[in-house]
């Protein structure tokens, strides 16, 4: 949206921002619940204890959480050494091809 100052533009790349923002929240926890309906992870630890999903949930919000957190303060000081708000634009596209790099090392049931 930083590099097109359109209307219509920033009305259809919000609406996709908003799907993708959707998306974070859903996928990691359709694939925790798949694991465990498939029964990938009820396998003993060497503590001879089984992890539940709550444990896997939580875990997952936090990351999730800890990323939004590390990035909203960090964002601002990017802006000031950039001078300029572009500078979000131009992060996000390398954090999202950091995230599609990672997306290819996740294990999916069949």
């Amino acid at each position: 949206m930083g590099y097109l100052r359109h209307r219509i533009a920033v009305i259809i790349c919000s609406a996709v921002a908003g799907i993708l923002y959707s998306t974070l929240f859903t996928i990691p926890y359709l694939l925790i619940s798949k694991y465990y309906t498939s029964n990938i992870f009820n396998q003993l630890n060497t503590n001879g204890q089984i992890r539940g999903i709550g444990t896997d949930v939580a875990i997952v919000s936090s990351m999730v959480f800890l990323a939004q957190l590390l990035l909203s303060l960090t964002m601002g000081t990017f802006i000031y050494l950039a001078g300029s708000t572009v500078i979000v634009t131009i992060l996000a596209s390398i954090l999202s091809i950091c995230g599609a790099i990672s997306a290819t090392q996740v294990l999916y049931a069949e």
